[in-house]
């Protein structure tokens, strides 16, 4: 994430020596020295003096040390907030809900079970559906769903998902009065 002269940089200067930062880094000395000599001219500031003894930073190459060790801690703590970001974001589950296809089977499952999930939450995502929009919903699982609860599993839904039974229900019609189907028959 860091410009890697800079890393050079501060490993010569905490080291003192070329030779010791190269060791440090897996490279060797010339390889330091050229990318010490890359930096220099890229800010066109002489960061170290070069003595028989070592390396000394310069006045400017104190104040680049301590910006550097800024910036990695800087960029240290960036990239864990990150990742607990992410980690954030992989617990919120979304779930889809319309109202050919509610939610409330899932939610009556979850309400039962959620103390043993403290880290997790969810998320409901409204949809509208019908016979020939819901394909195209399901599609989208793992992208806009997480979830989807449905009382379905037809050979176009298997091609698209999987499936996992969490309960059965009644189903019911409705006709209108004037329809055969309407006569109920005592029996």
């Amino acid at each position: 994430m860091l410009n890697h002269q800079l890393t050079v940089f501060v490993c010569v200067a905490d080291c003192g020596s070329f030779n010791k930062a190269a060791e440090r880094l897996y490279l060797s000395p010339p390889s330091v020295m050229k990318q010490m000599n890359a930096l220099e001219k890229h800010l066109d500031l002489k960061l170290l003096e070069r003595t028989n003894q070592g390396i000394r930073l310069t006045a400017a190459g104190q104040v680049i040390y301590r910006h550097a060790k800024f910036l990695f801690d800087y960029s240290a703590r960036a990239i864990e907030e990150a990742r607990q970001q992410v980690s954030a974001v992989q617990t919120v589950f979304n779930i889809g809900s319309s109202l050919l296809n509610p939610c409330k089977p899932f939610m009556d499952l979850w309400y039962q079970v959620n103390r043993e999930f403290p880290g997790y939450k969810l998320h409901i995502v409204p949809f509208e559906d019908d016979f020939q929009g819901i394909l195209s919903e399901i599609a989208l699982l793992g992208e806009k769903y997480d979830f989807l609860v449905a009382a379905c599993d037809s050979a176009k839904w298997l091609d698209l998902c999987n499936f996992f039974q969490i309960g059965t229900c009644r189903h019911c019609f409705a006709v209108s009065r004037e329809h055969p189907l309407a006569v109920t028959t005592n029996a």
